[in-house]
């Protein structure tokens, strides 16, 4: 899998200043709220792709544009209070990460324009109005909704045929998304011979209590949903399914290189160029209530050949097939 090279010199509070040059552009300030710590492997594909796609647009970073950037480690109380603190440097657009971040920043502000990624259900988490016409000051891009679930299911069903019983782990705190996922687990697991259920964590204690819990019980999977916590706890959450030998499914290809066993996933450099060019657009003077929220629109299957191994699991010829990347 062709890795990336990290395209900016990153901080745990970065700043960029602005120093001047002979842009036509008149001096800009974004905001940039991450829910992951700077150490997650895909902060330097987010920082880096940002940073590259926006000089494509006429954006330089410490000429032309001053980018604050903050970084939650997926704790919400340190994300709002980033958010404050974003705001108060006056930028003229946010771009905020994942459902905590984007709801850190909306609680805080209802003028300034902000542009958030790897979200799901905006509507029905109140973030917006409609997908085609957000109004208010929020609108970006979604990557998953609730009937993914159905896609991590037949995925976890192909690696390990065997598993019956499902866990999906997940911040509970977001009661529409928590309530969305659950529902669709509930619905769609039978029709795979599968028991599925949601279940909540907040911490590195929760999360190896769930773990351990569900191993107990044979022919078990783990689906790990996307959110703050569960991108944070990647490492952990890994080596627990490791230690229990639970075959485990998640929603980012990151996790699957650091040793998970299975994706199916966004491209995430895509998904920040395509915020990239909404953050260019509203800068030059478009509406942010004026552009639709859109749905990524390529998904991934990826593989770790070494991590099946591990756990005895056979990859069938289709299933291979279709794999669009394989971590050996």
């Amino acid at each position: 899998m062709r890795r990336r090279d990290v395209l900016a010199s990153l901080g745990g509070a970065a700043v960029w200043p602005a120093t001047g040059c002979g842009q036509t552009q008149a001096r800009r300030r974004l905001g940039v709220l991450l829910v992951y710590g700077e150490s997650h492997p895909d902060v330097p594909v987010i920082v880096g792709t940002l940073k590259d796609s926006l000089q494509k647009l006429g954006w330089i970073w410490g000429r032309n544009l001053t980018v604050d950037l903050r970084y939650g480690d997926g704790n919400s109380e340190t994300m709002r209070r980033q958010a404050s603190e974003l705001l108060a440097l006056k930028p003229d657009l946010v771009c905020a990460q994942g459902v905590v971040g984007t709801t850190a920043i909306q609680q805080a502000t209802t003028t300034t324009p902000v542009v958030f990624i790897q979200v799901q259900d905006p509507v029905g988490g109140g973030l917006v109005t409609s997908l085609s016409r957000p109004g208010g000051n929020l609108t970006g891009f979604t990557n998953f909704d609730y009937t993914f679930v159905g896609k991590w299911l037949q995925l976890l069903k192909e690696l390990s045929p065997e598993v019956r019983r499902a866990g999906a782990i997940i911040d509970p705190d977001y009661g529409t998304r928590f309530a969305g996922y659950a529902a669709e687990l509930t619905r769609i697991g039978p029709e795979l011979d599968i028991r599925a259920e949601a279940i909540g964590v907040h911490d590195a204690a929760e999360i190896e209590q769930a773990i351990t819990t569900l191993a107990e019980v044979p022919k078990s999977g783990l689906i790990v949903l996307p959110d703050a916590v569960t991108g944070v706890y990647s490492r952990q959450i890994i080596a627990l399914a490791a230690r229990h030998r639970l075959p485990a499914v998640y929603a980012y290809a990151a996790q699957v290189r650091l040793g998970g066993l299975a994706a199916y996933t966004t491209d995430v450099a895509r998904d920040v160029q395509l915020a990239a060019g909404y953050i260019d657009r509203i800068l030059r003077g478009a509406a942010v209530g004026d552009l639709p929220v859109q749905a990524c629109e390529r998904f991934l299957t990826v593989i770790n050949l070494k991590t099946a191994g591990s756990l005895g699991l056979t990859i069938t010829p289709s299933l291979l097939a279709k794999a669009d990347a394989l971590i050996e």
